[in-house]
């Protein structure tokens, strides 16, 4: 693992977003850096289980980022999150692309992590990683 310098100041998932209760909660994780009983109940409230899931994921370490990429470990698979979306069928099929108040629960727990500095950090290419486990 390695400290990544761009931590506090790179997100994968902005904080630019239309909708004033999304754009809430990531701003009081973004300055208080933790997840206070208040803001685990507001991602619950607004993304519903995909909240729940997001919070599990943080506070199991499942964030994971590399140099190349940031990687959400599933129960099942890897997920891809990239400029604010992911590689799951979730994304893929459930959710409206046009609508950035909608996302799955891989961009939440990375939007999360980011703000509250849990991500694993991992200096080595993801590439080479999946490559080698696959």
């Amino acid at each position: 693992m390695f400290d990544d310098p761009d931590a506090n100041t790179h997100h994968v998932v902005s904080n630019n977003v239309d909708d004033k209760a999304e754009a809430r909660w990531r701003k009081e994780l973004a300055e208080t850096n933790k997840l206070t009983p208040a803001i685990v109940d507001s991602i619950i409230t607004y993304h519903g289980d995909r909240g729940t899931r997001a919070i599990e994921a943080v506070s199991e370490k499942r964030v994971k980022r590399y140099r190349d990429f940031t990687v959400v470990v599933g129960h099942h698979d890897e997920y891809i999150v990239e400029a604010g979306g992911c590689t799951c069928k979730d994304s893929l099929y459930n959710l409206d692309p046009t609508d950035p108040t909608q996302c799955c629960w891989h961009v939440l727990a990375t939007a999360v992590a980011e703000r509250i500095g849990a991500i694993d950090y991992h200096d080595m290419w993801y590439s080479d990683v999946h490559d080698f486990l696959s």
